[in-house]
């Protein structure tokens, strides 16, 4: 790692950029997953992946894949899944369920869920059973500030951290971050706030990393990690670590980790795709950091950012040392002839980064494209990116001359093959004005599975 470093900093005090290695991703399987359109004009995609399934958790459902083949096993609206959370009719959200989040813990073996109302309070937390969604979930309602909340979910072995914003307009003081005990978490009737605490005044929007150690000890931090980005650029990146004693947790001051550049946030309507269809946003959730994990000691993430300002949108991603904040790695994926959005990420069990996104252009039509940074690569050093799942047709909404495609994606691990990764993506292929889509793609470094295209599969 150290050579990694020394050969980044060169690069950077070179001002050049680093080399482009071969791709040698495998594409494993990939199939459509849910679609629109819903009552939000795009689709917050969230999703996980279970030992034998794949679930899309969003504004316009809760869908159950078999993970293998693409068959949907369940499908509800998200209203009919928190009405079916125990206690039953107890968290009916009033309105529309907003800003879903959904996470498999291989280490609790139980998904947990979370969204926001669009009324007043109306926020919930469920947890499933078993490994299996399709059985009994049960829930609570969550005591978070009576706003539209921008809610963001990790988890780790000690416990489960969810991130809303709390209304204040200082963006340095504009999130909160509610945490509660694994144990509670997944106690037998259900989760329960007991010791429940809320770390309020945090800079907008935290994201709670995913830890999936299992030997992790109890005294281990868990990340929260933040992007610059309200001023229009992004040159820092911010932390902040949460320790338990027992069942009582604590945080600590922020730190600030100064990136090698001082890179531009995309601008409103700054993405393209093929005429005529409407211009794409590339603001908003696009440049923020949607996704943190934790390997080996180190935290990683990615955001949306432009090298400057006539850029066309690329992908920020960087490795940060936990114990002292040190920056291990920082890379950036763009292309003058097109457009990155709504990056995620994940790390294998061999150490390899594998990055999700949706990729467009003038000629392109939104797509699902992954790359991956193996282990052994030079710091810095991004593989080429891979087409995933083609784009068909161009994203519309009459009337409009600029959409939002989407806010989020996921990109997680197999809890059955740590080794391979899945990424759930927006991605255009209906000609029905506001459907948007989306889908799943699973992928590999250096893999010897052969592709299996499963795109007609749930249709």
């Amino acid at each position: 790692m150290k050579r990694q470093v020394i050969a980044l900093s060169l690069l950077l005090m070179l001002g050049q950029a680093a080399p482009t290695l071969a791709a040698d991703v495998t594409v494993v399987t990939t199939y459509p997953a849910n679609k629109g359109p819903g009552w939000k004009q795009t689709i917050d995609v969230a999703g996980a992946v279970g030992p034998k399934d794949a679930v899309d958790f969003d504004e316009g459902g809760f869908v159950v894949h078999d993970k293998t083949t693409g068959r949907e096993r369940q499908r509800f609206s998200t209203r009919e899944f928190w009405r079916k959370v125990e206690p039953a009719n107890s968290m009916d959200p009033q309105k529309d369920p907003n800003d879903p989040r959904i996470l498999y813990d291989p280490l609790s073996q139980r998904w947990f869920a979370c969204a926001a109302g669009t009324t007043v309070a109306d926020c919930f937390l469920a947890v499933s059973t078993t490994s299996d969604p399709t059985q009994q979930w049960r829930g609570v309602k969550l005591p978070l500030p009576p706003i539209d909340p921008y809610m963001k979910m990790g988890v780790d072995k000690n416990g489960l951290y969810i991130c809303s914003c709390n209304g204040d307009s200082d963006w340095r003081r504009g999130m909160n971050c509610y945490v509660i005990p694994k144990s509670d978490v997944i106690a037998p009737g259900g989760p329960i706030l007991t010791h429940g605490q809320t770390f309020t005044n945090l800079r907008f929007a935290a994201m709670p990393a995913t830890d999936l150690d299992p030997n992790k000890p109890a005294n281990a931090p868990e990340v929260l990690l933040v992007n610059e980005f309200s001023d229009g650029t992004c040159g820092k990146l911010y932390m902040y670590k949460l320790t338990w004693s027992g069942l009582t947790a604590s945080i600590s001051e922020v730190q600030t980790i100064q990136l090698s550049k001082t890179y531009q946030t995309p601008s409103a309507n700054s993405a393209v795709q093929p005429a005529p269809g409407p211009k794409l946003r590339a603001g908003g959730g696009n440049r923020r950091l949607e996704s943190a994990f934790v390997y080996r000691g180190s935290v990683f993430g990615c955001n949306g950012a432009k090298r400057t300002a006539s850029s066309r949108p690329g992908i920020l991603w960087y490795e940060l040392r936990i114990r002292d904040g040190a920056l291990l790695q920082e890379g950036f994926v763009d292309d003058p002839k097109c457009d990155y959005l709504h990056c995620s990420l994940a790390v294998d069990s061999r150490g390899n980064i594998g990055v999700g996104c949706t990729r467009t252009s003038e000629t392109e039509f939104p797509s699902v494209y992954v790359m991956m940074h193996a282990a052994t690569d030079p710091a810095n050093i991004m593989r080429a990116p891979i087409l995933a799942v083609p784009g068909t047709t161009y994203y519309r909404y009459a009337g409009l001359e600029a959409i939002n495609l989407s806010h989020y994606s996921t990109t997680c691990i197999d809890p059955s093959d740590p080794n391979l990764l899945w990424t759930y993506q927006a991605y255009g292929n209906s000609t029905v004005d506001k459907q948007w889509c989306t889908a799943w793609a699973a992928f590999s470094l250096s893999s010897t599975i052969p592709k299996r295209s499963a795109l007609e599969i749930g249709r």
